[in-house]
């Protein structure tokens, strides 16, 4: 009797190992990072993620930035049973898939210490053969604690031209920072918002106000030009330090 149950445990720990799924994330933005994989948390100073046992089918994957508690990425993803998947999350928020690999071979991943790809071979993914790069996952909007979607161009542009058509600082200020409060920005789109401001204070309290909604903080400097004078910018600087 014992050997039949041993036997059976035997059998359902390879049906079990046989059809569990693996993500591999890598996070291409600076940062630390919270990565939650189903019920799998991790978190660690390569900003490269590994779930295993996973069930297949949809998982949801959610990144949140360590230092900001901001959820840049929030979405569900199709990893089919038996198969890694590999992918990786840009600056802007979007998930691409990079590859899918039968997890029955050994596919390497992410080289965390030379920071290259294995992108293996093509898989069967879903019942259909799939490419490298064959897929992008946009981040689930309205997932932001504070924040919105990234600022299109055209449509910044239409609001930098309303902006220059205020008379007043005052009111390019107030419109400015409900702007960003609805939208992520990049920091030449902060810059470009400074420049329309007659007075240094007004340039400055805007740049302190679009700092948390500024998806590339390390680019910051580029609002230096935009300061009449550098004790303005090393204000700018100062406060930035203690964010």
């Amino acid at each position: 009797m014992k050997k039949i149950y041993f036997t059976f445990a035997l059998v359902l720990l390879s049906c079990t190992l046989a059809q569990a799924s693996e993500l591999v994330l890598r996070v291409n933005r600076k940062g630390q990072f919270i990565v939650s994989a189903s019920s799998q948390t991790q978190t660690n100073n390569f900003n490269t993620y590994q779930f295993y046992n996973l069930y297949g089918g949809n998982t949801q994957v959610k990144v949140v930035d360590k230092g900001t508690n901001q959820v840049i990425f929030k979405n569900n993803l199709n990893i089919p049973e038996g198969y890694q998947l590999i992918a990786e999350l840009d600056i802007y928020g979007t998930l691409t898939i990079v590859a899918n690999n039968p997890v029955t071979s050994y596919n390497g991943g992410w080289n965390d210490n030379v920071g290259t790809i294995n992108y293996g071979n093509n898989g069967n993914y879903g019942g259909n053969t799939q490419n490298n790069h064959c897929g992008t996952y946009p981040n689930n909007q309205g997932e932001y604690y504070n924040q919105g979607q990234n600022a299109n161009n055209n449509y910044f542009n239409q609001f930098l031209a309303s902006l220059k058509s205020e008379s007043f600082d005052s009111n390019r200020l107030q419109n400015a920072k409900v702007y960003a409060s609805k939208m992520n920005l990049s920091a030449n789109q902060v810059k470009e918002i400074a420049a329309t401001f007659t007075f240094d204070s007004n340039r400055l309290d805007w740049a302190k106000a679009a700092y948390n909604t500024c998806y590339d903080k390390g680019n910051y400097f580029l609002l230096r030009e935009t300061f009449t004078f550098s004790s303005s910018y090393s204000e700018l600087q100062d406060y930035i330090s203690i964010q």
